[in-house]
């Protein structure tokens, strides 16, 4: 099916947009009901009363928010685990069929990578709830960038399959380790534009990524783009959350720790 049309690997996009196509249909046909809330507390017309309602509904602003250092170490861990991670992977399959690879080699390391990403999240949280977020993204960090390294071996199956599988779990722990941590910076009522905020972040660390990926492996080259460049980038990450898991525990004597007081002051 890959090469079902005349253009090489036509054929996957052709699934894949009858995959969406299922998939947006199938959203159109579902019926939710309707909730409708009961509005029976009596509500004073005092301006003040009004005033403090208001803010007990929304909170606090965004930017008072996302200046949290707990929020900041959350969004860094989202951006870093994400845009590390999505460049190598689909860089990788440039590489691999550029040292002649074939098809099969290479999508079977997508598929041990894809594997990777996903089977540690049936014990990530229970490691959040030991080690605290901040610990858990570090070690998600350390694991990507051992990976990266792994890749400077060579351009061999194994270095690949390797490599990817390492960057995946690395993925997991840093990510889920995040998203954890992110649950800490914001009350009940700003759970949804803080996490507006962090899932737009997310998604232009990813953009940005698979955008850039072909541009970097074709200019670059391979071993440029993963020894050097990513393994600085990860490097930064890696010292920076240490200082910070430092400093916190340093505040708190307790490694898992994913927030202080000063966090919570408007």
């Amino acid at each position: 099916m890959v090469n079902a049309l005349p253009k090489p690997y036509s054929g996957a996009y052709v699934i894949a947009l009858g995959e969406c196509a299922m998939l947006l249909f199938t959203m159109i046909i579902i019926q939710f009901p309707d909730v409708k809330k009961a509005h029976n507390t009596p509500v004073s017309t005092s301006l003040s009363m009004i005033a403090d309602s208001n803010l007990n509904k929304t909170g606090r602003s965004i930017f008072t928010i996302a200046s949290q250092r707990t929020f900041l170490i959350a969004a860094l861990g989202g951006f870093v685990s994400w845009s590390a991670m999505a460049i190598q992977m689909s860089a990788a399959p440039l590489a691999m069929t550029g040292a002649r690879h074939n098809f099969v080699q290479v999508t079977s390391a997508i598929e041990y990578h894809i594997l990777a990403m996903f089977t540690p999240s049936f014990f990530t949280g229970t490691l959040c709830n030991w080690f605290g977020g901040r610990l858990v993204i570090l070690t998600g960090f350390l694991t990507e960038l051992t990976g990266t390294l792994l890749f400077e071996r060579g351009f061999a199956v194994g270095d690949f399959n390797l490599g990817l599988i390492i960057i995946g779990v690395g993925w997991n722990l840093s990510y889920v380790g995040a998203s954890v941590l992110l649950t800490k910076s914001y009350r009940p009522e700003e759970k949804t534009k803080t996490h507006s905020t962090y899932e737009a972040i997310v998604m232009i660390s990813l953009s940005i990524s698979f955008f850039s990926s072909a541009f970097a492996e074709h200019f670059l080259g391979w071993m440029v783009l993963t020894g050097r460049l990513i393994s600085i980038y990860l490097g930064v990450a890696v010292l920076i959350l240490a200082v910070d898991t430092a400093f916190v525990f340093y505040k708190t004597k307790d490694i898992r720790t994913e927030i202080t007081v000063k966090d919570l002051e408007v």
